[in-house]
């Protein structure tokens, strides 16, 4: 029978309804897109903007940063007003979207998500942190987020590797749950949500597909689509750049670890991945630690979806998890 699952950070709601699927191998899609034979890319670090844009003083062995030529969020650089304002006849309202906008990109044009050796995913944790940093301490920067986008089905429009960072003046609406969310579990049970929350999977084991002493990999309980992972530091950190360089090295072997699973079990699908930590207008919290979401994109929304805002997870979060640690014997999988 279908199960409805509340999100215990938003408090948002979810249906898990596995009878909708046959089986796990069912979401396998291969992407077939590849980069186009002698096609110059924009992001190889030959090419000009590499040359003329690069950020040097972020720069390492296999990473450089380069502002987004298209910005979805601009950089101030002449003290524009951040104020709302109103619009058509005092309708509607407005401000101007002002923050940041990075490309990370990893040198090696050959490699993607799934085969990233582990000394890009350091470098590329560091780089980073140390754009959060940055950023942190910019005109407008009310939030910081990485994202990654692999294959076109989550959004790649260049297939050369590369991460974003968008810092926007405005607290995005999936944050603003969770930090309310977060904020509120906080005031009900006086503790950390996602430290509970790594306490609980710890003990109950059926969703974690990856454990170190840092880190705890696992599907999500009340998953918005199949194979939702999140990887949590079991150590109470709000913001990202406020934890240790050794905690980036061990948050790059996690991500290596568990992308190489998604990569082998589920074909390397298009994907995507995002940080979350607390707002950048927050000095510290004791109720938001930072953590990464990751979304294979091997579904789609219908019309109950985008009509009620109310998913429908057709990949029990449980089996999702056992197939990605292999539990599942290879002829269920085929």
């Amino acid at each position: 029978m279908p199960q409805l699952r509340q999100n215990i950070v938003t408090g948002e709601w979810v249906v898990i309804a596995p009878e909708r699927a046959k089986r796990p191998n069912d979401f396998v899609i291969v992407d077939t897109v590849k980069s186009p034979v002698n096609a110059s890319c924009p992001f190889d670090s030959d090419g000009p903007e590499y040359k003329e844009h690069n950020l040097k003083d972020f720069e390492t062995g296999e990473i450089f940063v380069i502002p987004n030529k298209f910005p979805a969020f601009v950089e101030d650089t002449k003290a524009v007003s951040a104020r709302t304002y109103k619009v058509e006849s005092s309708f509607y309202s407005a401000k101007p979207s002002l923050g940041g906008h990075d490309v990370v990109i990893v040198k090696d044009h050959t490699l993607n998500i799934y085969t990233f050796p582990l000394k890009v995913w350091k470098e590329l944790m560091q780089v980073t942190k140390r754009r959060y940093t940055y950023w942190r301490q910019g005109r407008h920067a009310e939030y910081t987020m990485a994202i990654y986008n692999e294959g076109t089905r989550a959004g790649a429009s260049i297939i050369h590797p590369h991460s974003q960072i968008m810092v926007s003046n405005i607290i995005p609406n999936q944050i603003h749950r969770e930090v309310t969310g977060a904020q509120r579990y906080f005031e009900n049970n006086g503790t950390c949500v996602f430290c509970d929350l790594v306490t609980h999977e710890q003990k109950e084991k059926c969703r974690v597909i990856f454990e170190d002493k840092y880190f705890i990999a696992l599907t999500f309980y009340a998953a918005r689509f199949p194979f939702e992972v999140w990887i949590l530091p079991k150590r109470h950190v709000a913001h990202l750049e406020d934890d240790s360089d050794q905690t980036m090295t061990k948050a790059a072997t996690v991500l290596k670890e568990v992308l190489e699973k998604m990569g082998k079990t589920l074909h390397n699908p298009s994907i995507n991945y995002f940080i979350h930590d607390l707002p950048n207008s927050i000095a510290h919290s004791d109720f938001f630690h930072w953590h990464i979401e990751i979304a294979p994109r091997i579904s789609t929304y219908g019309g109950f979806e985008m009509g009620s805002g109310v998913v429908i997870d057709v990949m029990s979060p449980e089996d999702a998890a056992k197939f990605l640690r292999g539990d599942i014997p290879a002829a269920t999988r085929k």
